[in-house]
Parts: structure tokens; sequence; C-alpha cells
């Protein structure tokens, strides 16, 4: 069952993420402890802090996510959402080849497969070498064009042969070398570099900028402070392809006029071939403490991760169970768990599910938050999910533990361990009984969390003989409920 609170789901448990980072306007790391120290403590406040009823309506749309879209940084032992890490590029990849190229090369290929890959300028398929009997020269010659296999395309029909199989793209940019797309563009290039260059010695003669980050602010005070070398004084750009009177147009320019840039105009077996673009992996870093949360192998056929920091690693993942085990025998029966209507006055039980990622014992208090709409009581505010171990997959020899019931658990009938419905390798399932106060169409509790544990690697550590660190981890979770009538 999906928990994103959606207009088609009733259930679902969101996590709250302060996105304390993406507020922040540099992405400069902060290298002093003390700074660090305090906005932690600011974090951790504003986490505890009861939240009014307007608050956590506008933070459930903006700062809730699914466990799955999270990360946790165990540098800052905070949660991090999309919007508080910095993408970063890992490597590039052409994704018809799977050729890995190298970053220096992205810029002069520009973002664009250097090899034989292709997209049809019909049907956008790959396009394949293939070698045939030419059409320009004398009859018996053999060149290479590229084909489609679907439509039946071929690069003759732009009268394209080519003297061999391999450097595609070398010969294809031999033959726009002279074209009018070409010229136009280091025209341009040549200007808006001469005008860089007159606004960089204005703003450095006037301010001493020489970052090009600043080049908006240099053309700004390039113009204020009229310098004799000012941009101003510049003369406007003329196009390449016009004549010197600007009345005409030359033969260039009506090729260009008719120059194949634009998809889908016209007839599209008459359209040029367009390369291939680069993909991109991506690796994420934390914008508090710049730790890697996210780096994948840069190998285009490696699909692993190198490092690989998911919340759903590290915190406890909520759901609604949708059936619990009816007795301890093996292969019984499911005894589904009955979902009571939300009605205004009413104490209806809630039952969620906790489980354990980690491979250590973890402590969890949880506690609700200010809310007007229900009035909420957690029968088992504190107690202990048992270590994960990939053995309980296997064992099917192990007794379930179901130690009450909901209608037992409500009723006053159930075991010693009062709110604990079920138990089940690093699963505990916990009652809650809600009373709503008033009508609502989306019914959302706010649950304070705080889960504690040992450090997991430093037990791994036989050679570390200090006391092992313990982690705590406090964050909001929103349960929806649904509509109460």
């Amino acid at each position: 069952m999906s928990s994103e609170l959606d207009s088609g789901s009733q259930l679902g448990v969101l996590y709250y993420c302060p996105c304390s980072g993406c507020m922040r306007t540099t992405d400069a790391p902060v290298k002093a402890s003390k700074q660090k120290r305090e906005f932690a403590e600011l974090a951790e406040e504003e986490c505890r802090a009861p939240l009014d009823i307007s608050t956590q309506k506008q933070l459930a749309v903006l700062r809730t996510w699914p466990i799955e879209k999270l990360y946790y940084c165990d540098d800052c032992s905070e949660v991090r959402c999309p919007h508080c890490v910095i993408e970063e590029p890992a490597g590039y990849h052409c994704p018809n080849c799977t050729f890995d190229v190298p970053t220096a090369s992205v810029r002069s290929e520009k973002n664009s497969c250097a090899r034989n890959c292709f997209h049809c300028p019909v049907c956008t398929h790959v396009l394949v070498v293939v070698v045939v009997e030419s059409t320009q020269g004398d009859g018996g010659q053999s060149c290479s064009v590229l084909s489609c296999a679907v439509c039946m395309w071929d690069s003759r029909e732009i009268g394209w042969e080519f003297e061999t199989s391999t450097g595609i793209s070398a010969q294809i940019e031999r033959m726009r070398a002279g074209g009018p797309a070409v010229k136009e563009y280091a025209s341009l290039l040549d200007y808006w570099r001469t005008v860089q260059r007159t606004a960089s010695a204005t703003a450095v003669g006037s301010h001493g900028l020489t970052s090009s980050a600043s080049f908006k602010h240099r053309l700004t005070s390039a113009g204020l402070h009229g310098n004799t070398t000012s941009v101003d004084s510049l003369p406007p750009y003329k196009a390449a392809c016009y004549v010197d009177s600007g009345a005409e147009l030359t033969e260039d320019f009506k090729a260009l006029e008719d120059a194949n840039i634009i998809p889908f105009n016209g007839d599209p077996r008459t359209k040029e071939p367009q390369r291939v673009r680069l993909h991109m992996k991506l690796s994420r870093r934390c914008r508090m403490c710049h730790h890697i949360l996210i780096k994948p192998e840069s190998k285009a056929h490696n699909s692993r991760f190198k490092i690989q920091l998911l919340a759903a690693n590290f915190l406890p993942t909520i759901t609604f169970p949708n059936s619990l085990p009816a007795s301890k025998a093996r292969g019984s029966l499911l005894e589904h768990i009955n979902t009571t209507p939300l009605r205004v006055g009413s104490t209806a039980p809630v039952v969620l599910r906790f489980t354990n990622p980690l491979y250590t014992e973890m402590d969890v208090s949880v506690d609700v938050g200010e809310l007007d709409a229900a009035q909420t009581d957690v029968l088992a505010p504190r107690f202990t999910l048992p270590p994960f171990a990939e053995l309980w997959e296997y064992d099917e020899d192990e007794d379930d533990s179901s130690l009450a019931s909901p209608s037992a658990s409500s009723s006053g009938r159930g075991s010693v361990k009062r709110g604990i419905i079920h138990q089940h390798g690093n699963q505990i399932a916990i009652q809650l009984d809600v009373t709503p106060r008033a009508q609502t169409q989306k019914l959302t509790i706010p649950l304070c969390i705080t889960c504690t544990h040992l450090d997991d690697m430093a037990e791994m550590d036989t050679s570390d003989t200090s006391t092992p660190r313990r982690i705590v981890n406090t964050f909001w979770a929103y349960v929806s409920l649904g509509t109460v009538n």
C-alpha cells in the first residue's frame, strides 16, 4: 500500500523533513563546529516544538515525504529530503552504446555521443551503419550510410554517404563546416566574446571584479559609470548572412532560413538525424555538511551504488497492516483488521506497525502533537524493536507472537504489554485510540517519534574497546486516517 497522501488514498504515513538546508543561500559547508552545533540545536528545537493546526497543514504539503524518497545523513543524524541535498554529476554515458564519456569531453562533444549513435528523423529509432553501393561515384564503389530498421529510412535520402563506417560524427561535422548555421554561430560567439571582454575590463577598472559569475553585474556597472570603453560603445551585432546594406538576403541566409532546424516541419524524411544525447548519473550530498548520501558506480553498465544512505535503512518504517497472524500455529490463517469508520465522538482503534531496519535493538518513543480535530491516545508510547536478522526471512518454524487483538485491547482484555497488538521478528504493531471531535475531509495525526539505538558499526569494529555511541533520532510522522463523518 502506498504511503503517499493523495486524493486516491485514505490511509498513509508521511515523514516530516525540517528542510533547513534548502533555506540557506549558499552551498558552502559549515566548517566551524560552533556554527554547526548551533544550527543542529535550532533544528532539534524546531522538531520538538509543538505545531499549531495551520502550520501542520502547510508542512503536510511542503515538507512531508514518503520514507522511500528520504535520505539520512549519518554525520548530522538528520533526515534529508530531495530539497535538502546537492546533486553533482558522477558520470556521463551514452544510453545506446553505454560508452563512458570523460567529463572533459562532454562540452566539446555538445553533450552528445561522439560515436555512431543517431536518432531516426522519422520514427526516432536508433540508426545503424550499413555498407551499400554508392550512388554518387562510379559503379561498384561501396559506402556507409545510416539506416533505420523500423521505417526503412536511410541517409541517402538527404545525400549523406560516408567513406568509412567509423567516425560518422566527425564526418558529419566536416560536412557542416561550411554551412550557414555554423557561420552564424561562430559570428555570434565572436561578438559576445568581445562584449564580455569589454565588460570585464570596465568592471575591473571600476570595481575590481574578476569572476565570470558576475557578468550581469559587469554589464550594469559598465553602462552606469559611462567609461570610454563601455558596452554601449560597441556596434550592434550584424548577422553574418546579411549583405552590407542590410536590405537583401544572401543565398546563405536563404539556405539558413530553409534549413532543417525545426523538428516536424515539413516532410520528416528530409530532416537530418540527431545524435543521441548523453545520460548522466547523479551523486547527492548533504547541503549542511557536504557528506555524500548517494554515490552510484560511474560505469554505465553497473547499476550498483558505492554509497546509499536511505532513510528507510536507518529509521523505522511505519505502515498500516491489513492483517495479522491469528494464532501461533504454522500455516495459520491471517486475521483481517477491521477498519472502524471515524465518527465524531466515538473512539476508533488504529493499528500502526513499526519495522526496525537495523541490526541492533531500537528504543522507540511515540508522542502525539497538539491537535484540536481529534484526541489521540497511544496505548504503547514506549517499546523496543528487536533487531533485524536475515534468518527470520527463511525460518518457517518461528512462532508469531500475537499478543492481543485490537478489540481485546480496547476492552481491557489482552496481554501484559498493553497496547502492543502483535510482534514478529523485527516488527511490532501498536494500537492508537482516536476520538474525532469535528468533521473533516482528511484527519491527520502528528506523531513525534524518538528512536535510540547503539551504533552498529562500532560493534563490528573489534579493535575499538570504547563504549558504543548511542544515536538518537527525533522526527515527525503524519498519519492520515481519512474522512471523519
